[in-house]
């Protein structure tokens, strides 16, 4: 009798066969993403990863609309480190995607539930808009005060 056990991966995939290659592809993505990450400030470790590379593309996938920025501002940075690595492929642009997680939350609002400021904030307004000179932002405080119930 023949036990049936998972066998593993590298035993079954021929280097030759689709498994073969993408397991090999995936190999390789990982070996540079731990390059990759090796280059990135601390607080972007953990929500910045390495999605794929491509005809000098570097497409790098973020948590969220925040991290995407925050990487935005370092790219520069990380392009000229990720540049003098013999071990990384050359790249010319770092193109930015935000991945969906499983913990994305979808939140409605109901229009007569807002409330979009009190009336401590809109007498601050009323207050601030009498110190200003520029009368266009002094008629826009108002208008926004005017507008807190």
């Amino acid at each position: 009798m023949s036990e049936k056990k998972p066998k593993p991966i590298v035993r079954v995939a021929d280097p030759d066969s689709v498994i073969g290659r993408l397991r090999l592809e995936a190999k390789k993505l990982y070996q540079l993403n731990k390059i990759f990450q090796s280059v990135l400030p601390k607080s972007l470790i953990n929500h910045v990863t390495l999605a794929t590379i491509r005809d000098g593309l570097l497409v790098v996938s973020a948590d969220s609309p925040i991290w995407a920025t925050n990487m935005r501002f370092e790219a520069p940075s990380i392009m000229k480190k990720l540049k003098k690595l013999d071990n990384f492929p050359a790249i010319n642009e770092i193109k930015l995607i935000q991945s969906r997680t499983a913990h994305a939350r979808i939140t409605t609002i109901k229009k007569d539930e807002t409330r979009f400021a009190s009336e401590p904030v809109r007498d601050l307004l009323t207050k601030q808009a009498s110190t200003i000179k520029n009368r266009k932002l002094q008629d826009a405080l108002h208008r926004l005060a005017k507008n807190i119930r």
